[in-house]
């Protein structure tokens, strides 16, 4: 047996400041969630607090609450952070239970299998749209039924699978979000389906169906092979996955296109790729620009102007 832990060290869990925790169970799911929430200490603007959603709460509501706090030293605007998650401690469980609400509809032949999981099933995937409906029909009102929070000015964050998701929303539900943010996403999942309804998007921002914000990012080192090769794969197999995915290249073109689009004032599409940064390593500086791109949106579009 693995010795005990010395008594200096055996203490109470870390917690995360100013921050709740509570599980959710969706009717339209048919899934419980665990919903983490950050409320700012300074009181609400008389709109109410801005709104970040993080998709991955487990992992990215502690980066995100903590920055939002952070935001908030300086006399600063601070957002009430709201991370979707899944109830447990186990990562690995996690891991495989966000696969089915962040990706589309899938040939189970589409989904690569990876390795020291167990293979895919088709139940396992394909439930983004009730995902999204969830947090749009169930979740936004439960919180504003809650807090003073404003409801017109709501970023959507995800990152992986999660920013292949937050697209999804965005193409499908332009209006429910003020800021969509998409960090690394995996536009390559099942052959880039996600871009048969770039046409119709394009078509309706033009027409001034909804005018959303829009940051897409990445690990500009995101292409390159990694230092350590993934569990279970060749060096060949490694290559042919980064080759593949494109996961710069497919966020700066998607990017580009949709930047090119006529539609009103409110309307922007921006992209940056982190400098030496990879999938994994660019997660806290992605968290960071998402708090504040939704928060400084005048910083935001400077920035924009120069790139």
């Amino acid at each position: 047996m693995p010795p005990s832990e010395p008594d200096e060290i055996r203490q109470s869990p870390v917690l995360v400041h100013g921050s709740v925790q509570f599980d959710l169970a969706s009717k339209i799911s048919g899934r419980t969630y665990r919903i983490f929430v950050y409320k700012p200490a300074a009181p609400p603007p008389p709109t109410g607090y801005p709104v970040v959603v993080v998709i991955d709460g487990n992992l990215m509501f502690p980066l995100a609450a903590t920055l939002s706090g952070a935001f908030g030293l300086s006399g600063g605007q601070t957002a009430l952070v709201v991370g979707v998650g899944y109830p447990g401690d186990d990562p690995m469980r996690a891991f495989g239970l966000r696969n089915r609400d962040l990706t589309p509809p899938t040939p189970l032949s589409r989904i690569r299998p990876i390795p020291g999981l167990p293979p895919p099933t088709a139940e396992n995937f394909g439930g983004s749209k009730e995902f999204g409906r969830f947090l749009i029909e169930e979740l936004r009102p439960l919180i504003a039924g809650a807090l003073p929070v404003d409801g017109a000015d709501q970023t959507l964050f995800g990152h992986s699978l999660g920013g292949l998701f937050t697209l999804d929303v965005l193409f499908n539900y332009p209006d429910s979000f003020r800021n969509f943010v998409a960090s690394s996403p995996s536009i390559w999942w099942n052959r880039r389906s996600l871009l048969k309804g770039e046409a119709a998007f394009i078509a309706g921002i033009e027409a001034g169906e909804a005018e959303p914000r829009v940051l897409i990012l990445a690990g500009a080192r995101e292409q390159e092979m990694p230092a350590t090769l993934p569990p279970g794969l060749t060096r060949a197999q490694t290559r042919t996955m980064m080759r593949d995915g494109r996961m710069v290249d497919n966020a700066r073109e998607l990017a580009e296109r949709l930047g090119r689009a006529r539609a009103g004032a409110e309307y922007g599409v921006s992209f940056h790729a982190f400098e030496d940064e990879d999938h994994l390593t660019v997660i806290g500086a992605a968290v960071a620009r998402a708090l504040t791109f939704a928060l400084r949106p005048a910083r935001s579009a400077a920035r924009r102007s120069r790139e």
